[in-house]
């Protein structure tokens, strides 16, 4: 009987862990600033990051379009290189103005990006849903 229940337990606990959403890039995500830094050389802390457009505050990550949306830019940004391991999802990419990289947590969906460009940083930190990020029409 004590066998039983454990196998009972043993199957709840993989089927309970099986449910949870895997960030691993194969669908849309919506990531939510929660802090986000403007980091400038000179200065000896980083301001509060504000979104340039009020009304849009979330992140677009399309991994199978290599797309992100950014709340601090006005234009798409390209995603050139993905990489799973066994617990993040890392992205990077560039444009000719500024460099980026991120991590998704792949179980908790915890958001880590950097966007670097001639004149300083963004760190921003936030988190993660299953979902397409809605944006101004173009």
């Amino acid at each position: 009987m004590r066998r039983l229940a454990f196998v009972m337990i043993s199957l709840t606990a993989l089927a309970m862990t099986a449910a949870a959403e895997d960030f691993d890039g194969s669908k849309p995500m919506v990531c939510t600033p929660t802090q986000g830094h403007d980091c400038l050389p000179g200065q000896s802390e980083c301001k509060p990051l504000e979104p340039r457009l009020e009304k849009y505050r979330d992140f677009g990550f399309d991994v199978g379009n290599k797309t992100v949306w950014s709340p601090y830019r006005t234009a798409d940004l390209p995603i050139d290189s993905v990489s799973r391991n066994a617990k993040s999802l890392v992205l990077q990419g560039r444009t000719l103005e500024v460099a980026w990289t991120g991590t998704i947590h792949r179980t908790t969906g915890r958001l880590t990006v950097v966007i670097a460009d001639r004149e300083g940083a963004y760190v921003v930190f936030g988190q993660c849903k299953l979902g397409t990020v809605q944006k101004p029409a173009a």
